[in-house]
């Protein structure tokens, strides 16, 4: 079969006037400053051969590849080997960016500087993956793609497995800045188009196969997509294109890629400035939403206002390489703070650190140095189940069952039977438990639980509905145990569906240090179903009354069904399941029988003690947990 001249190969033509001249990749670690184009040669006569599905230029040409970086040199610069395209980039776009973020975890853009070994690193000749991998349960950090004008692309789900653009962190350029105050996109940046012309490549995914808009380069529509996003033509072999809808991007990878840590390995780091412990911190600050950020030389300023008060982050790299930030507070005040880039704070002597003296971590000296704190007042956010704020990464606990679970607070429970022996200041016979008593209970649910042990409220997820997270706690076992769980997924109450028209899945999975895992012995009953028959156009859901004893010892379950198994692969986990995967050996993922359509299960069992456990310690607790803490 003929190769034929594809339309990306037709853009290409143009390309070797304006690029940048070939560099060694790496022999160098450093090249010109970018923007500086190398004065072009005379335009040679090149022919383009066809390797499998990939075109490639012929020897001594940039790569077809690179094309995309064209009409961004100021702020781009390409080099390649034989085997890998390396792209330079700062890492800010020249478009205006952070204006109309809702939900705003106090991140500024910071240039990086993706360059010499640490440039990006794009495979000349992708390779099917023999496994593809899927970005909903992988690839929760670091970029999975770069556009064009060298921004980096993350995962459309955020690092807690959430879509970012459903729940407005993303600024109206579908980007926003990570905890490094690294600037990078979670849409697909489609508008790029402008400047690079239609039908051309917007970005290039890290396994060397490029992205298209929401069209064809030859004006017709987008055939059928797979579940990443892409799919093969005659005229341009295998490509993703961008969506409206999730996964916006490439949902994972159709060609071969290396996951290390949750990422794409190798890919350049982002480089720390900033570091949390002084007037820093990375907490959701609600009420907030940014209106503008401005940049003049090495003067940056971030304009936001919280709660319809103006407000600034201020900040300008000196001369020394050190950022200095300017903190404006809601009563008028400033806090002033440097930092050393990469440098961590600490507690002793020195710059890094240092509080009341030295730079970075400083408490901004004669101003009153603190952050404002969160606001009150409406912040934008989508609503949970609950009508509590969601999507947000908060560590804030919850200290009763929320919505319609109908239980009431929890009661005190028996205490064990005296014995001899104690520590000092016990009564006589009494004896303590300590940290050897307990066991560790690990958790994670898909999207929120509460854990009910012996009637008493033992744990509730801190995290309303998301991100998923993994909760970690010590129980103090009070055996025959009698566990009972509320998990709720992620679903409007009046359609059942998340993100506005999706229906998702639960999963819930559990395992205690001594022994107790989650599985199909477990009884389960759901509550909540919807959208019934699947019908996102006219959704209806059928809600059934919780009973307001179902954590209570003696509720009656035995008419309940036993729960159903799922696998791994069917329930999706998010990062941090599978970062603690082994935490959970053993355990099985479980829910009622319809995964999709149930949204509110409640489980139930019983556990006996271990073979040999006797109870070590005799005392009870000297205060009610079923009521506020007083005098």
């Amino acid at each position: 079969m003929r190769p034929t001249l594809r339309p990306f190969l037709l853009a290409a033509l143009g390309f070797h006037a304006a690029a940048q001249a070939h560099v060694p990749p790496l022999d160098e670690a450093y090249r010109t400053p970018f923007g500086q184009v190398a004065a072009p040669a005379p335009a040679p006569a090149v022919k383009y051969v066809l390797t499998s599905t990939y075109l490639a230029a012929a020897s001594g040409s940039a790569p077809l590849i690179a094309t995309p970086f064209q009409a961004f040199a100021k702020n781009v610069s390409v080099r390649w080997d034989d085997n890998y395209l390396y792209v330079e980039a700062k890492g800010l776009p020249d478009h205006p960016l952070m204006a109309g973020i809702k939900s705003w975890q106090q991140q500024v853009p910071i240039p990086q500087t993706y360059a010499g070994a640490t440039a990006w690193r794009i495979p000349l000749k992708p390779v099917p993956a023999k496994e593809p991998m899927s970005a909903k349960t992988h690839f929760m950090r670091g970029a999975i793609a770069l556009a064009a004008n060298g921004v980096p692309i993350f995962n459309a789900l955020n690092n807690r497995g959430d879509d970012a653009k459903a729940f407005g962190e993303l600024d109206n350029w579908g980007g926003h800045c990570g905890k490094a105050d690294d600037y990078h996109y979670h849409d697909a940046p489609v508008f790029l188009e402008k400047e690079l012309g239609k039908g051309k490549p917007i970005a290039v995914a890290l396994d060397g196969y490029a992205i298209y808009g929401y069209g064809e380069p030859d004006g017709s529509a987008v055939g059928k997509l797979d579940a990443f996003g892409g799919h093969e033509t005659k005229a341009l072999g295998y490509h993703y294109h961008a969506q409206k809808k999730y996964p916006y991007i490439n949902g994972g990878f159709h060609g071969e890629v290396k996951e290390v840590d949750g990422q794409v390995d190798p890919q350049p780091s982002a480089s720390h400035v900033r570091r949390t412990g002084s007037s820093y911190t990375q907490s959701p600050l609600r009420g907030a939403l940014i209106k503008d950020f401005t940049q003049d030389g090495n003067k940056y300023a971030l304009n936001y206002t919280l709660n319809g008060k103006a407000l600034s982050v201020k900040y300008t790299l000196n001369a020394d390489k050190t950022w200095t930030f300017v903190y404006s507070n809601p009563d008028g005040s400033t806090a002033t703070e440097t930092y050393t880039p990469n440098d961590r704070p600490g507690g002793g002597k020195g710059k890094a650190g240092e509080k009341g003296k030295g730079k970075a971590g400083e408490k901004g000296k004669g101003e009153k140095g603190k952050r404002p704190p969160p606001g009150e007042g409406e912040d934008g956010k989508p609503k949970g189940e609950d009508g509590k704020p969601k999507g947000e990464d908060v560590d804030a606990t919850a200290d009763e069952p929320a919505g319609d679970q109908g239980a009431p607070p929890p009661g005190e429970g028996k205490g064990g039977k005296k014995g001899k022996g104690g520590k000092k200041g016990d009564k006589p016979g009494m004896v303590k438990p300590s940290m050897e008593d307990t066991i560790k209970l690990n958790v994670y649910a898909d999207n929120w639980f509460i854990l009910y042990i012996n009637g008493k409220l033992r744990v509730v997820d801190p995290i309303e509905y998301m991100p998923h997270n993994v909760v970690s706690v010590d129980i103090l076992p009070e055996y025959p145990m009698t566990i009972a769980v509320m998990a709720r997924d992620n679903a409007d109450p009046k359609t059942g569906l998340e993100y506005g028209d999706h229906i998702g899945d639960g999963g819930f999975i559990l395992k205690f240090s001594d022994g107790t895992v989650t599985n199909a012995k477990w009884k389960a009953k759901n509550f909540f179903k919807g959208p019934l028959n699947s019908d996102v156009k006219n959704p209806k859901v059928e809600h059934t009354p919780i009973p307001a004893n179902w954590f209570a010892v003696d509720f009656d379950d035995s008419k309940w069904a036993n729960a159903t198994e799922f696998t791994e692969e069917r329930v999706g986990p998010k990062e941090s399941f599978i970062k603690a995967r082994e935490s959970f050996d053993g355990a099985k993922f479980i829910w009622s029988e319809d995964l999709d359509l149930d949204n509110t299960v409640i489980f139930r069992t019983k556990v006996e003690a271990p073979a040999g456990y006797k109870q070590r310690w005799t005392t009870k607790s000297e205060f009610d947990i079923a009521k506020p803490p007083g005098p």
